[in-house]
């Protein structure tokens, strides 16, 4: 067990080691940038007083915090449960300065987000959302043909991701299954553009964009002589396209369905569908800004998806 000195930034354990908040805190910081360069940027100090601290805490500590493989550098069974600890202290030490701060703004964080390239911008009036109440966290946006790699490569603290399962090394929350059906707009249906017939219709099509396998299956249903009036590379020119009326495409039922100009003219096959997730690196300790976007958006989001499914 370990407590706090009562005249340092340290904690005291059982074993009569002191340890200094300061050392623990850049020691989870560089475990969730992944590096002594990227912790000391998000520190705002030098890369040699991160070294200089961690040396010093493994010294306090008697024991080795990483361990060295091809892959490089990862902590060892003594630096996870040091982690624990100083993950834990962090959430204490923000708890306490929320309650004693008399309304003081918090320091700003950052939040770097992938969301699946397949998604286009269907998510951003959620995450608008977000940033209002929680304006002590910036984002910066990714769009990603893979979220969860991304997040995985540390390219990214977290990931809103499309997958039939949860990947490996992530940790998270399944918010729920999207499904696409066919929708065309008013104005192309009321043209009689491609007849009544939804085969007679014209499609627009993507053209191998997307390295989901749901994608490829929804673009299968097409038969070979299918009338095509566009193919499109991207998510948002799909849109676009049939809101310009272009032609018809399958979209997301829970945008699509809620849009008053598209109307669905094919079949929703429940039998295909893919599940939307929000994760994160399993072996790094959440901060502040992480635990705050996971919790709300995993609500936001699942309220939206739920309300829509089975329409």
């Amino acid at each position: 067990m370990c407590n706090f000195a009562h005249d340092s930034a340290a904690v005291v354990c059982e074993t009569g080691t002191m340890v200094d908040w300061d050392n623990l805190r850049m020691f989870l910081a560089a475990v969730r940038a992944g590096n002594y360069t990227a912790a000391a940027k998000r520190l705002r100090i030098d890369r040699t007083t991160v070294g200089r601290r961690l040396d010093r805490l493994e010294h306090q500590l008697g024991v080795p915090l990483f361990a060295q493989s091809e892959e490089g550098y990862y902590p060892t069974a003594a630096g996870r449960r040091a982690l624990e600890v100083a993950d834990q202290m962090e959430q204490l030490m923000d708890g306490l300065a929320a309650e004693l701060g008399n309304g003081a703004v918090a320091k700003r964080g950052h939040l770097r987000l992938a969301v699946a390239a397949e998604l286009g911008a269907e998510l951003m009036a959620d995450l608008a959302a977000f940033a209002t109440i929680r304006p002590d966290v910036q984002m910066t946006i990714l769009s990603s043909a893979d979220p969860a790699e991304s997040v995985v490569q540390r390219k990214s603290d977290i990931g809103l991701c499309l997958a039939d399962q949860r990947p490996d090394h992530l940790r998270g929350r399944r918010i729920g299954t999207l499904r696409q059906a066919g929708y065309a707009a008013k104005g192309y249906l009321a043209r009689g553009a491609g007849g009544g017939a939804v085969q007679e219709q014209e499609w627009i099509r993507c053209s191998g964009w997307s390295h989901l396998p749901v994608m490829r299956r929804w673009d299968a249903m097409f038969p070979d002589d299918v009338r095509v009036a566009a193919y499109v590379d991207s998510w948002s020119a799909l849109r676009s396209a049939v809101e310009q009326e272009i032609g018809a495409a399958f979209l997301w039922t829970f945008v699509a369905d809620r849009c008053a100009d598209l109307v669905r003219i094919a079949p929703l096959d429940e039998t295909v569908g893919v599940d939307l997730w929000v994760l994160a690196r399993d072996d790094v300790p959440m901060d502040r800004p992480l635990r705050a976007f996971m919790d709300d958006i995993t609500v936001r989001l699942h309220a939206r998806i739920g309300a829509a499914a089975g329409g």
